[in-house]
């Protein structure tokens, strides 16, 4: 049956709940959660009160272990209880909305004549995943490290750079592999005190990650870092790239983006197959 009631992370307003609304099927309604900490079990309490209504769920991929290149399509996302799977909906194929939003194909469909220059766009952009290799492959070593952890440490770290967001990324100095690899050790530290079962140095981990963030590797080549790294790094990467096509911040360049899709009079779930392809499954 097709789903009626799709629950997602973020807020009223929020960019997912803007960009949901405008992709899946009018006759599904976005019901907004806040975290996805506790999303699996509002799920599952909703399935078991609204019997007459058919509930999905959509959370973000985040960082993980699998590298595999991506397919357009959204993944689908289970719980195991009692050696069986309960399906819950889906997970984005990309590690965040903010992932989507800066696709040159979204940026230039959405702002038309005021999107930049696409070449010149897509080098910058290119730029950043380049700039945020290493702190992508340091965010990642972190979040594996601590995954299924109590009460984990944010895995991201720098000066806050838009106060209002409360969004932390490096200065550029803060970006080096000897920085990086400092902040991964410092925070692990800070955390494990807390604890009576440390676990192994984080480092091997991140000497094996770093090469598939880096230029020819899995996570980079072929456009991969729109799917691997997170899309927000990648907007304060090309920080000053984007004051040069004309806006005045990342946060700006994300929000002139959302207006775009809202007034577009196309049907903007056909501008990447993965959108389509989710209300495709969200109609069945």
């Amino acid at each position: 049956m097709p789903v009626n009631i799709l629950y997602c992370e973020g807020i009223a307003k929020s960019p997912d709940v803007r960009l949901l609304s405008l992709i899946i099927p009018p006759s599904c309604v976005v019901r907004p959660i806040g975290s996805k900490q506790g999303l699996a079990q509002r799920i599952l309490g909703a399935k078991d009160i609204r019997t007459g209504s058919t509930i999905a769920g959509l959370r973000d991929r985040d960082f993980d272990d699998d590298q595999s290149p991506p397919q357009g399509t959204p993944r689908n996302w289970h719980i195991t209880e009692g050696g069986k799977q309960i399906p819950l909906g889906w997970y984005w194929e990309r590690k965040e909305i903010e992932n989507y939003l800066v696709d040159p194909k979204v940026v230039k469909q959405a702002l038309g004549e005021e999107a930049p220059p696409l070449e010149e766009y897509r080098q910058a952009l290119k730029a950043s995943a380049q700039k945020i290799a290493v702190y992508t492959a340091a965010r990642i070593t972190l979040s594996l490290y601590l995954q299924n952890r109590p009460s984990p440490p944010n895995n991201s770290w720098g000066e806050e750079r838009d106060k209002k967001e409360g969004y932390r990324f490096p200065k550029d100095k803060g970006l080096t592999e000897a920085n990086c690899k400092s902040e991964l050790n410092n925070i692990i530290k800070q955390y494990e005190q807390r604890l009576s079962s440390p676990k192994r140095n984080p480092l091997d981990d991140f000497e094996r990650l770093l090469p598939t963030c880096c230029p020819g590797g899995s996570r980079f080549q072929n456009q991969n870092y729109m799917t691997f790294f997170a899309g927000k790094d990648l907007l304060y990467g090309m920080r000053e790239q984007l004051s040069g096509f004309g806006f005045e911040s990342p946060v700006v360049f994300r929000e002139r983006i959302l207006k775009g899709i809202e007034e577009s009079t196309q049907d903007v779930w056909t501008w990447l197959p993965e959108w389509q392809r989710l209300r495709e499954l969200i109609a069945q």
